[in-house]
């Protein structure tokens, strides 16, 4: 076997658009149609927005939303997922014994559910009221390639990112919610993040507005040289794709040694 087929990979795809604060059925049907187009696309993972599932940003009882995120809500997303397999990776209200989280839902058309992965850095006073703080990285397996997950506000930590690079992160995917004025998180953060670690970065934003809220676009997908490989306007509805080549990683890290350099430090 030559060392070019050895190279492990995967077609990553992100979802850019609106959801329907609260309505749990209206968007578990646009999660539906995102991931049948993923599937048709020939993707292998799919990543929706932040809080796609439930709304994101609203001033109503975010636990009354939470409720219904139920069993059976799952299950759907569980078996959508097997019946597609295809990896997704949606945003949600979850509600614990222990409070409520901003987390990311992993689906595995094989293991089901994994994760979820719990918001760690949340953003200003509305998140600090609303959601306790998540503690713990979330790393799992997608067609050889090791995936990491964040949520929004916590790329934009250096140190976020680091920490999944270091446990051997090759894609980080990020569902996130960025709204105006923030642009400069996706047109200068997210690659800066994907160039001094050497890794893929598929960062899945929202369009539109809640309350008070207008939300940014631009979601991307970034190669380990910082370069976009795929990226979506500020009202553009729809998926973007690319191949997650991990032969790209070792090429992008011989030429810009920060990673290694850490290691010595």
């Amino acid at each position: 076997m030559t060392s070019s087929a050895m190279h492990t990979g995967l077609t990553a795809a992100l979802w850019q658009g609106d959801s329907v604060p609260g309505d749990i059925a209206a968007n578990l049907a646009r999660i539906e149609a995102a991931a049948e187009g993923a599937a048709e696309a020939g993707a292998d993972l799919l990543v929706m927005p932040e809080c796609f599932l439930t709304g994101y940003y609203s001033h109503a009882d975010l636990s009354e939303i939470a409720v219904r995120v139920d069993e059976g809500c799952i299950s759907a997303l569980a078996a959508l997922a097997q019946r597609l397999s295809l990896v997704l990776v949606v945003g949600s209200y979850e509600l614990t014994e222990a409070g409520l989280y901003n987390a990311a839902i992993v689906f595995d058309p094989e293991l089901g559910v994994i994760g979820p992965y719990r918001k760690r850095m949340l953003y200003g006073e509305w998140e600090k009221r609303s959601f306790r703080r998540g503690s713990q990285p979330l790393i799992f397996s997608c067609k050889g390639v090791k995936v990491g997950v964040l949520i929004c506000f916590d790329v934009e930590f250096p140190e976020r990112v680091r920490e999944l690079a270091t446990g051997g992160v090759e894609l980080l995917v990020v569902p996130t919610a960025l709204m105006e004025p923030y642009d400069k998180v996706t047109s200068l953060l997210v690659p800066a993040r994907a160039y001094e670690n050497g890794i893929f970065v598929a960062y899945a934003n929202r369009v539109g507005s809640e309350e008070e809220l207008t939300y940014l676009g631009g979601s991307c997908i970034v190669g380990p040289d910082g370069n976009h490989l795929a990226r979506l306007g500020a009202r553009d509805v729809g998926l973007a794709s690319a191949r997650i080549d991990t032969a790209r990683i070792g090429v992008a890290r011989a030429e810009v040694h920060y990673l290694g350099e850490m290691d010595k430090a």
